[in-house]
């Protein structure tokens, strides 16, 4: 199964159509079926028809439009996918050829595809001459295109020192253009870096508009789902090739970890693949530095999983992180996203109710919320608002004691390890999916090369809060293994990697576990790992039990701050612990 990704503005039904063509006159493709995802007024695509022929198991030819991403589901399951190119002069010239028998120069056709495919082959009528069609694409004017809709990086929310950056960042590419700075003083690099759902892609379109430039969006996943390792390079080595002919180009490459970092690869095949992926990556980046134009912005999730080579001076030598929005983004992005018409104390309802949530829940709040106004003929209200919500849970009584214990357990325990540096800790007093119901929030050095101390010191961490519900209230409940991404899991998954990918338990064998569901599954399928993994999270949970016992007193001074007042500052927490000791 192959999935044709199509170029940028290009027509879906024109190429539809050619693909059909293509099949129907080919012998060697006739057992092929082609399919096409729909997409409704509203630009949504409806996956169903794509899935029916991936579920019959048909060998399937998928042409996917340009404007949307290849889900996962239907990229697990291709062969491969591939970049179509867009139109070149050279396509012109065999297309006039072999469809009306004409010819055309490579002059000639570079100079009609200055202009957009669909006004080019408008103009190209059978029998018309080169130089005619030339003459009526010159002489008639395109109608001015409709005002941008997509944000613009000064309006955009949330977004911290990423849009200082960026904004600078424009400034000197606009002062580059104009000659009047050189190439060497602009930032060719940047590690954009966050949680899911904070907008690392919005982020990079954005930029792109506002620095008046081309945009290469790509992924580390979208590279490996090309095929065998030298299909990988190949389309690697087409995306940079892309940014250089769209110069001034920001090239986006996103879910960078999964390249990985040389100095935590184990050896064998996976060693070999892996290294020459990395290799060729900072090859191509310092590629980078004989094409002026050009800036590369990596983007992922977990940033202390970079190849520091990646980092150095002259690459991705500048990190910026996005965080989760504060109260006053969240207060700014319920307006921009719940309509203008909500009265000021109506916005700072919405933005105490919205604690954790990213950039991307308020855009799927928000067109939620003007769907309803609609619906009732009639501008957003706040009522709107809390009716699109998730049902709010109040955090009190005993309840709101346990949360503040296990959260300020987390605080103390990665603080006395130096997992991170403290900032916050808070215990929200009614939270709606998908907020926890607290939080200690530690920043992390985005260089840091983690070994297996580190890594022990992560899981003692992620225990301490279980171990203080025990240690401290005399029981244990349900939050730390409720689900996927609860302390529990996160600490198994943790402590498998360092047993059965990165060489730090019993043995070296390597599995290549790069999901979640990789990892839940070689736990359940091999009771040998199963019993390491719980013989390490038994060993750290001791450790983390015996600083709560040590610390019992900080740590119910810091949850007594919170039951009362939902948040305190790591600075605060610290001065507790100092006074602690005295």
């Amino acid at each position: 199964m192959a999935v044709l990704k199509l170029p940028k503005d290009a027509n879906l039904k024109e190429y539809e159509i050619a693909a059909g063509l293509l099949i129907r006159e080919t012998p060697a493709l006739a057992d092929l079926m082609l399919a096409v995802p729909k997409i409704d007024r509203r630009r949504v695509l409806d996956l169903e028809p794509i899935l029916a022929e991936l579920r019959s198991g048909a060998d399937v030819a998928i042409v996917w439009p340009a404007d949307h991403d290849v889900p996962t589901s239907v990229a697990l399951a291709a062969d491969r996918i591939v970049d179509v190119d867009p139109v070149r002069p050279f396509h012109l010239v065999a297309a006039a050829k072999a469809v009306h028998g004409q010819s055309i120069g490579m002059e000639d056709a570079e100079k009609m595809l200055q202009h957009s495919p669909e006004r080019v082959f408008a103009a190209f009528r059978p029998g018309r001459a080169p130089a005619e069609v030339v003459r009526r694409l010159e002489e008639t004017t395109e109608p001015p295109a409709p005002e941008d809709a997509r944000p613009r990086l000064d309006d955009m929310i949330g977004y911290g020192d990423a849009k200082a950056w960026a904004l600078s960042l424009a400034e000197d590419l606009h002062a580059w253009k104009g000659g009047r700075l050189p190439w060497s003083e602009v930032d060719r690099g940047l590690l954009l870096s966050g949680p899911p759902g904070t907008g690392k892609t919005r982020f990079a379109g954005a930029l792109a508009r506002c620095c008046d430039a081309g945009l290469v969006a790509t992924s580390v996943g979208r590279w490996q789902s090309a095929g065998h390792l030298g299909d990988v390079l190949a389309a690697m080595r087409r995306s940079f090739a892309d940014a250089v002919a769209a110069r001034p180009c920001i090239l986006f490459v996103d879910e960078i970890e999964a390249i990985g970092d040389r100095a935590r690869f184990v050896g064998g095949e996976h060693e070999i693949y892996w290294t020459q992926v990395v290799t060729l990556l900072l090859d191509l980046v310092d590629g980078v530095e004989r094409h002026e134009g050009i800036v590369v912005v990596g983007a992922t999730n977990h940033p202390d999983r970079i190849d520091p080579a990646l980092r150095r001076a002259g690459r991705l030598d500048r990190h910026v992180a996005i965080g989760l929005p504060d109260l006053d983004d969240r207060r700014e992005l319920s307006r921009l996203y719940c309509g203008g018409t909500l009265a000021e104390h109506d916005l700072d309802r919405v933005a105490s109710a919205t604690t954790g949530f990213t950039g991307a829940d308020f855009e799927k709040t928000g067109r939620e919320v003007r769907r309803l106004a609609r619906k009732r003929g009639r501008e957003v209200t706040v009522e709107d608002v809390f009716e699109i919500l998730p049902p709010a849970r109040r955090i009190v009584g005993g309840e709101r004691r346990m949360v503040a214990i296990h959260e300020a357990a987390h605080a103390v325990v990665g603080h006395r390890l130096g997992v991170g540096h403290l900032q916050t800790v808070a215990v929200p007093w009614e939270v709606r999916e998908p907020q926890a119901l607290g939080y200690a929030f530690f920043e992390m050095d985005g260089h840091q090369l983690w070994e297996r101390q580190g890594l022990l010191d992560r899981i003692a961490m992620t225990l301490a809060g279980r171990a203080a519900e025990e240690e401290i209230i005399g029981t244990a409940f349900d939050g730390a293994g409720a689900a996927e991404g609860a302390d529990l899991h996160v600490a198994s998954d943790v402590a498998t990697m360092m047993e059965v990918r990165l060489g730090m338990g019993k043995g070296l064998a390597f599995y290549n576990l790069q999901t979640v569901e990789q990892r839940d599954r070689v736990r359940q399928n091999n009771p040998e790992v199963a019993m390491r993994v719980e013989r390490l999270l038994r060993q750290e949970m001791e450790r983390s039990r015996a600083i709560v016992r040590d610390f019992r007193n900080a740590i119910e001074k810091i949850a007594d701050v919170l039951v009362k007042q939902a948040v305190i500052e790591g600075e605060d927490v610290r001065r507790i612990l100092r006074e602690s000791r005295r």
